[in-house]
């Protein structure tokens, strides 16, 4: 369980009602509440059963938002790698964080962006094995939870190597303004609203204004 401060919507931060192996510890005179306190957590869990039915919750939440970061993180490595490609080569990589090509000299390879990209697919495969672990499993305790940690631990730390990096990685990209050149329709939209603002025209008339215009320029 985590520790007051964690995010409470995850439902993580509660103590659990001394559940052992799944049905309490009777006869063990210590105060819950004392105990909550101390540690920091926010509420006692309790019933018995909402601890046995909660184990690998936490851990499938923790991967869910690992997932959802990872995913942000690998679409930006899949906009920076398109940018990079020769066809569009909007910007410029770091060298240190580029390889060169086992056959052509002139080749640098983004391998640092391109297992950025692929990081989002282990954060996900993390959490789709926690999930199958549990899914089948009648109440109490059973050793297939113990199964929970290596694809916990696993998307935990590709996730910390993944942001560790980042930084340096990102310091290093260099956009190349020569070579970016914006189509003129990409202002169709607002010329079409200004029609409608200044003279008054339904968009739709403004609309085919517009595109007849730039059907003209062709």
């Amino acid at each position: 369980m985590m520790p007051k401060g964690c995010s409470s919507r995850s439902g993580a931060s509660v103590k659990t009602r001394w559940a052992a192996a799944g049905f309490g510890t009777p006869n063990l005179d210590i105060s819950r509440e004392s105990t909550r306190r101390r540690l920091g957590f926010a509420v006692t869990q309790e019933p018995v059963t909402a601890v046995q039915l909660s184990r690998g919750k936490a851990e499938a939440q923790l991967l869910f938002e690992i997932t959802l970061l990872t995913q942000d993180l690998g679409r930006l490595a899949a906009d920076l790698l398109l940018f990079y490609s020769q066809e569009f080569s909007f910007v410029s990589l770091p060298a240190a964080f580029t390889t060169g090509s086992s056959i052509m000299p002139q080749k640098r390879n983004p391998d640092v962006f391109e297992l950025m990209r692929g990081r989002s697919a282990v954060a996900q495969a993390a959490l789709n094995e926690v999930l199958g672990i549990t899914q089948k499993l009648s109440s109490g305790y059973h050793r297939d939870l113990q199964l929970i940690k290596p694809p916990l631990f696993r998307g935990i730390d590709s996730c910390l190597q993944t942001l560790e990096i980042l930084p340096s990685a990102l310091g290093g990209v260099r956009f190349r303004p020569e070579n970016i050149r914006l189509d003129p329709a990409i202002h169709a939209a607002a010329a079409a609203n200004a029609l409608v603002s200044k003279e008054g025209i339904p968009f739709r008339e403004a609309y085919r204004q517009v595109a007849a215009k730039l059907q003209d320029k062709k």
